[in-house]
C-alpha cells in the first residue's frame, strides 16, 4: 500500500473535545486550569476509588459523574461536596463524598429534574393520539389483493 493511501485511510473526523458547543478552546483550557493542582490535597480520593464505591453500593456511576459536573467538570456540581480537582490528569475529590456523597447519591430524589407535565385537552376538543393519529381510516370489510392481469 503506497503512503498516500496510507494518510487518506488515517484521516478522521476532528474530535469534539466537549460537549456545550458555546465553549471555546480558551474556556475550556481556562475551566481546566482553575480546576488544576499541583499537589493531591490531604485525603483526597481518586474518582476511580469513589466509583467502585458506587458500584459496590448500587449507585449508577453516570449519577456520580453527573454530580460532579460531567466528565470534564464543565457543568456546575449539584452539591459544593463534589467538586473535585486534577493533579495531572487525574481527579480527586474529598473524603467526605465516600460517606456522606455516596448516601446523597443513594437518595433517589437526589437529581431529579421536575417534569412538566401538558395541559390536557378541553372536552370539546378531541386529542388523537396514537402514532399514526392523523392517518386516513381505512373502509371495514375484506381486503383482497389483485393480480395483474388476472380481472
Amino acid at each position: 500500500m503506497s503512503d498516500e493511501a496510507k494518510e487518506v485511510k488515517k484521516a478522521k473526523a476532528p474530535r469534539r473535545p466537549y460537549r456545550n458547543d458555546n465553549w471555546t478552546e480558551e474556556q475550556v483550557k481556562a475551566k481546566k486550569s482553575q480546576l488544576t493542582l499541583e499537589e493531591v490535597p490531604a485525603g483526597w480520593v481518586k474518582i476511580s476509588e469513589v466509583a467502585t464505591t458506587c458500584r459496590a453500593n448500587g449507585v449508577p456511576i453516570s449519577k456520580f459523574v453527573r454530580a460532579f459536573g460531567g466528565d470534564r467538570g464543565m457543568q456546575p456540581v449539584a452539591h459544593e461536596l463534589f467538586k473535585f480537582v486534577y493533579v495531572g490528569r487525574t481527579r480527586y475529590v474529598a473524603p467526605e463524598v465516600m460517606t456522606q456523597g455516596i448516601a446523597m447519591l443513594k437518595d433517589p430524589s437526589f437529581l431529579k429534574a421536575a417534569r412538566v407535565r401538558k395541559p390536557k385537552a378541553e372536552k370539546g376538543e378531541k386529542a388523537e393520539s396514537g402514532p399514526v393519529a392523523g392517518a386516513k381510516q381505512e373502509q371495514p370489510g375484506r381486503r383482497v389483493a389483485l393480480r395483474p392481469g388476472h380481472n
